[in-house]
């Protein structure tokens, strides 16, 4: 009998984890400068030239601590675990962009009492690596591909100011093989945020302020940064990625994307 009763339990357990329903999930992102909006064609002093970029592996936190895989919804931008944000619209100063904009990961997830985010801005490294000629989407888009380092812009971004200017091209450098055979990577360049104070409805900020703290965009000298290693204007920019420019480690907590609650 005293077994009868432990198997019952465990197949109540069973069924109930088994039963819990998925909710439909979609995450807002949106750009700022200094905690005010940012647009092509924003009016305040600096202005949005291009920011497009891939995340992947989000998940949500519940309270306890557990993460849970959102999976993302089939379209042109996404892929079971693999998005592409694209929040610029191709006017005014964003003259390489594009009309079409996507600024919402839409997927469902399970869990309860979710209360904090993550996910790792870039392209995982199997996809990274692969034919772009033959990638479905939302890796089939040139703009993201740079074939000479052998993989994917996990981000693309860029601000003006009336007299100064920066852009940054973010992705794995030092990569060793060729398309479809790349072994490594020295500088992987990838990013975990982990926004502890998100719920569902709450918006995911990504401040460019960041990017140029340290009065990068204060010179009247346009700059940029394609994540190559003997670059000295990747240095902030990094920092704020969390990334150390000379060592490709970990520098610190990236603090470049927050939360702003509903």
């Amino acid at each position: 009998m005293f077994w009868r009763y432990v198997t019952f339990i465990t197949m109540v357990g069973l069924i109930t984890a088994c039963s819990e329903s998925s909710s439909r999930i979609e995450i807002p992102f949106a750009a700022k400068f200094a905690g005010a909006p940012l647009a092509c064609d924003s009016t305040t002093g600096v202005s949005l030239t291009d920011l497009r970029f891939y995340v992947h592996k989000v998940r949500l936190i519940s309270a306890d601590g557990e993460r849970h895989r959102v999976e993302l919804e089939a379209s042109d931008w996404q892929q079971p675990d693999l998005a592409l944000l694209d929040l610029e619209d191709g006017s005014g100063d964003c003259l390489n962009g594009t009309s079409e904009l996507n600024a919402v990961v839409r997927g469902s997830v399970k869990g309860q009492d979710l209360r904090g985010l993550e996910f790792t801005l870039g392209v995982p490294f199997a996809s990274n690596h692969g034919d772009p000629l033959k990638a479905m989407p939302p890796l089939g888009d040139a703009d993201m591909h740079w074939h000479w380092r052998g993989g994917y812009k996990f981000l693309r971004a860029g601000i003006k100011s009336e007299n100064d200017s920066f852009w940054i091209h973010l992705g794995s450098t030092g990569c060793e093989g060729t398309i479809r055979n790349i072994t490594g990577c020295n500088a992987p360049n990838r990013v975990t945020a982990q926004l502890d104070k998100f719920v569902p409805g709450d918006t995911v900020v990504i401040d460019l302020a960041e990017l140029v703290a340290g009065g990068v965009l204060d010179d009247a000298a346009p700059s940029d940064c394609s994540s190559g290693p003997a670059e000295t204007s990747c240095g902030d920019p990094f920092a704020a990625f969390g990334l150390q420019h000379a060592t490709a480690g970990a520098a610190d907590t990236q603090r470049i994307f927050s939360v702003q609650n509903q």
